[in-house]
């Protein structure tokens, strides 16, 4: 009956496993191609782009030390990263030009338009 349970366990672990690859996996493909979108519609430089992809790590990575914090409630964690998420914006808007900005918008007002007709 134990080799039943073991050869039960194992399925179900190499299952998971491989669906959590696959789906890391489409999600890196999707936003490698959104990023070179990005790049290409707001024309930005590579200084851009690199600047633009520090403060996206820094936010990452800030928000990660918020969510782990054992000293704050869950209303703190969450008021602390909205005020990272607008400080990342904040960031990112000093990078960008006022045309690039403007574009930026633009194609925000887009996507969600296409979002809502989907839904």
């Amino acid at each position: 009956m134990k080799p039943i349970y073991f050869l039960l366990a194992l399925v179900l672990i190499t299952t998971t496993a491989v669906a959590q690859q696959k789906r890391d996996t489409i999600h890196h493909a999707s936003a490698t191609k959104k990023k070179a979108k990005m790049k290409e519609e707001l024309k930005l430089t590579d200084k851009q782009v690199a600047d633009v992809k520090a403060s996206k790590k820094e936010y990452k990575d800030e928000k990660e030390k918020v969510k782990n914090d054992p000293k704050l409630t869950e209303a703190q964690k969450n008021e602390k990263i909205k005020s990272l998420k607008a400080e990342k914006k904040k960031d990112i808007d000093a990078t960008l030009t006022p045309e690039q900005k403007e574009k930026a918008k633009a194609l925000k007002a887009e996507k969600k338009k296409e979002k809502k007709k989907k839904n």
